[in-house]
């Protein structure tokens, strides 16, 4: 009766990563390297998976209206029977750090959706998605409806993020810049998809405002993006903002990575994370007749008049996210 009911349930998985990866060739299965898992952990990895993960790689969804594939084919294609955690960490890391098709381990779903921009997750950041995606049972298909409202009230409840040091708001930022960043980058490209660039510009300049208004609200802290060479002029950065873009660009051209910065103003905990340029970026913020098409340029300068944001290259940093906190009393 088990091997039958073990033979049922392989059969559905199997399906179920068929429908949603199209033709990806794999047979892995969930880990099965024995340990105890760490609930803290666990909890902090399913804030930072729901902040920099499922606004593109959701559990719902249809098929068709998918921009990547769902978190559950991401771990069927990287954990396999035998696969540690130390191997799972190792090629997730290699593939989100530098996003090739040489490294990826899904072509098909690269031929769907397109390349993954590299999104800048830091190593601390990625370490609590990798433990995610490897320790929680999303791989039964019937996870999301049946773990998913829990943990997340769980991970806010009293085992949520405890806010008490500037390690804490420095992470607890971070999860509000990327919840904020999966959101705009999941509408930008759909964007690009259905019209391409120009339709991206529409986008920017009609809602990216308003959706980061929105992320403000539902995220309890004040949200921007901010520039030493603005695309809009209410996007330019001042004093400390200036500084520590300074700081980053001068880290990243030393060959270094950038790292984000908290600090106490005015009673309140303001964090800055840098906004690195990857390659989906510079088709509206790259160089014009290299990278910017002709249509592209013309629809940036009758949209920005006052454009400031060209000439980027991939890598280097094109702005920064603030994110100002509310301190908690002690």
């Amino acid at each position: 009766m088990v091997k039958k009911l073990l033979s049922a349930a392989v059969c559905v998985l199997s399906l179920t990563a068929l429908f949603a990866c199209g033709s990806d060739e794999a047979e892995p299965a969930p880990g099965k390297e024995v340990s105890k898992v760490d609930q803290e952990k666990l909890d902090a990895g399913f804030r930072a998976v729901e902040a920099a993960c499922f606004s593109c790689h959701s559990p719902r969804g249809s098929a068709a209206d998918r921009i990547a594939p769902p978190m559950v084919a991401i771990k069927k294609h990287y954990v396999y029977n035998n696969t540690t955690y130390a191997e799972f960490y190792r090629d997730l890391q290699q593939f989100v750090s530098a996003p090739s098709a040489e490294n990826a381990r899904m072509p098909g779903a690269i031929q769907r959706f397109g390349l993954m921009p590299n999104l800048g997750i830091n190593e601390a950041m990625l370490e609590q998605i990798a433990y995610y995606i490897f320790h929680s049972p999303m791989e039964n298909p019937r996870w999301f409806e049946e773990h998913y409202a829990r943990e997340r009230h769980r991970s806010r409840g009293a085992h949520g993020a405890q806010l008490l040091t500037d390690a804490d708001y420095l992470m607890h930022g971070q999860q509000i810049a990327m919840r904020t960043k999966s959101e705009l980058g999941k509408n930008l490209k759909h964007a690009l998809k259905t019209g391409g660039p120009t339709s991206a510009i529409q986008f920017c300049s009609e809602q990216a405002v308003p959706i980061a208004d929105d992320m403000s609200v539902r995220l309890k802290a004040a949200i921007k993006r901010v520039s030493d060479r603005p695309r809009n002029p209410g996007n330019a950065a001042v004093n400390r903002e200036l500084q520590y873009i300074a700081s980053a660009s001068a880290a990243l051209a030393a060959g270094n990575t950038p790292e984000p910065s908290v600090q106490e103003l005015d009673g309140r905990m303001v964090g800055y994370y840098p906004i690195v340029t990857n390659g989906m970026c510079l088709q509206c913020h790259g160089s014009p007749g290299v990278n910017i098409a002709e249509d592209t340029m013309s629809a940036l300068q009758a949209t920005y008049p006052n454009d400031k944001a060209t000439g980027y290259e991939e890598g280097q940093i094109r702005g920064i996210w603030v994110i100002t906190m509310e301190k908690k009393s002690m």
